[in-house]
């Protein structure tokens, strides 16, 4: 367990189980800015952390990052890109690594090897700070884009300001000059969105296998056939139409912001361990603690 969440299972509770609604008290007394690690870790790892939840955020994000031709070619390169021959691998490595960095907090020692490893990936493929930047924002913004889009209000403004904060602090660690407040950068984000935005044979590619990962990790036999659909409902319309992906059906459009609702509800009340973490839903049978080493692009073999 983190040193944050030593810190925060002795003034909660003490208790390894933790109420979600004790976990909301502790976020609101922490300052946003000053103790923005220890909240977002509580925020988005421990009390809205299933890993349905996560893995539908990350696909969101990413299918906005393929969105975008010039991240949409370094990704799917001609069809060779991890993405294309293991996706599942592929997005387990990356959120292991960003649950590494909200588990330990992103001025962690282990959180900066993280960034390292991810930069020598990087590093590799000549990624442009802009298209790093806005990477940066889809992980920042994207869990508040979805809600917004369904007419859901789950997380505070301090949460959100927290949240603003890690991903700054990462986005400075890596050299990036990230706008001052989440308004400017959602607000940069958009107009990058508007400017570069535009549909790519390999971003679709990309997106397929996106949703390929998706229907067969979470909705097993009959389920399959819903699934593509309970996807698309968090797309916005503007997302949908780059890629030229369909509506979703009309009666999970109906349906799903209460369900929504009701799920993010038990989430938010339901006890907890304090010290969960994205990377462990996604680590699978890889050496915990993970060797950075041998996740993500490993070159050509």
């Amino acid at each position: 367990m983190s040193c944050v969440s030593h810190l925060v299972e002795r003034r909660v509770g003490g208790s390894r189980m933790v109420s979600g609604r004790a976990i909301a008290r502790r976020i609101a007394a922490l300052d946003p800015v000053r103790d923005h690690e220890e909240a977002t870790h509580l925020s988005v790892e421990v009390r809205y952390g299933d890993a349905i939840f996560v893995h539908a955020a990350y696909t969101v994000a990413f299918a906005r990052q393929v969105a975008i031709p010039s991240i949409a070619r370094i990704v799917y390169r001609t069809g060779t890109g991890d993405m294309m021959r293991n996706v599942r691998r592929r997005n387990d490595d990356t959120l292991v690594f960003f649950g590494e960095m909200l588990r330990h907090g992103h001025s962690s020692a282990r959180a900066r090897a993280v960034i390292d490893r991810m930069e020598q990936i990087h590093s590799r493929f000549g990624i442009s700070d802009a298209d790093k930047l806005y990477t940066l924002a889809s992980l920042a913004l994207e869990a508040d884009r979805i809600l917004e889009h369904l007419g859901l209000r789950v997380f505070t403004e301090s949460e959100k300001v927290a949240r603003y904060h890690f991903w700054r602090g990462v986005g400075e660690y890596m050299g990036l000059v990230v706008p001052p407040s989440p308004e400017q950068f959602l607000a940069w984000t958009r107009d990058y969105e508007r400017a570069h935005y535009a549909y790519t044979d390999g971003g679709r590619a990309l997106v397929d296998q996106l949703f390929l990962d998706w229907r067969q990790r979470w909705f097993p036999g009959p389920l399959r056939r819903q699934s593509d659909g309970v996807l698309l409902l968090l797309f916005e319309r503007e997302l949908r139409s780059v890629h030229r992906l369909p509506d979703p059906p009309a009666r999970l459009v109906r349906a799903a912001p209460p369900v929504v609702r009701g799920y993010l509800a038990l989430q938010g009340v339901r006890p907890h361990r304090l010290d969960r973490s994205w990377a462990d839903h996604f680590i699978g049978a890889r050496p915990t603690p993970p060797d950075f080493a041998t996740l993500g692009h490993q070159g050509e073999r």
